[in-house]
């Protein structure tokens, strides 16, 4: 079936929030503090980048645009093309920050993949299916680590981390201008802030089992900017790193 332009905006979001999330991750490879996180961080972030890819391919096949040119669109848009949040496109040069981002990104992704299950569009249903099977794996990885890391003296880092990323996370649920549209025909099964109310309960819950005491005073939605239509202080050093091997010859098959 053919996505409406709601319904290609609210996926470009999504997918440009993979693409960077997964970008960011791939930071670590080598440098996490021991192999296991090497290991983990590179396969969670294949992942993203494999969902990344995913609904790429959809917006290219409904515009009737061939997929030999997934590169070009995913990488040699211009930065007010990107729709991605915040909290995908920042640098985390800290592990602890790092760690954290996975945690807050992969909580609020879980139930988004979610909210497209019983998409109208049945490709789309049939990605979010797949993506959660992989995302069972990233949401166990941030929750066992953080927990281990929150019973030791590395907690007050764990605790500045999300102190400092917390209010740039809520960029996540900026929705799209026409979402009551995807909510009337049934593209999306929740809201953006019906998405952020759960994800605000299910990071209490956490920082409940963990024992830190973090208090999360906003009502849903209060923090939201539109960051979306904006992009983020780097985006530009980002993009330059991600186009490095493809500008070495734009004309080559990769």
């Amino acid at each position: 079936m053919s996505l409406s332009p709601a319904a290609r905006e609210y996926l470009l979001a999504f997918a440009d929030d993979e693409h960077m999330i997964g970008a960011r991750h791939t930071n670590w490879i080598g440098l996490g503090p021991f192999l296991e996180e090497d290991l983990a961080f590179c396969s969670i972030a294949q992942d993203e980048l494999g969902h990344a890819i995913g609904l790429y391919e959809l917006l290219l096949d409904d515009a009737g645009t061939d997929r030999s040119e997934l590169d070009a669109f995913a990488l040699q848009r211009s930065p007010a093309e990107y729709r991605s949040c915040w909290l995908a496109e920042i640098e985390c040069s800290d592990w602890s920050d790092s760690l954290v981002r996975h945690w807050l990104y992969d909580r609020a992704e879980d139930l988004r993949w979610k909210a497209l299950q019983s998409c109208s569009d049945p490709a789309v249903a049939a990605l979010s299916l797949r993506a959660q099977r992989e995302e069972a794996f990233h949401l166990a990885h941030a929750e066992q680590f953080l927990s281990r890391l929150a019973s030791t003296d590395q907690a007050s880092r764990v605790v500045a981390s999300i102190d400092r990323l917390l209010p740039v996370a809520f960029g996540l649920f900026d929705p799209v201008a026409s979402e009551p549209e995807l909510l009337a025909e049934g593209f999306v099964r929740r809201s953006s802030s019906d998405i952020e109310a759960m994800w605000i309960d299910a990071i209490l819950d956490d920082l409940k089992r963990w024992d830190l005491d973090i208090d999360i005073v906003a009502a849903p939605g209060q923090f939201n900017d539109q960051h979306r239509t904006v992009r983020s202080a780097g985006f530009d050093e980002l993009q330059a790193d991600l186009l490095k091997v493809i500008t070495l010859d734009p004309a080559a098959i990769w």
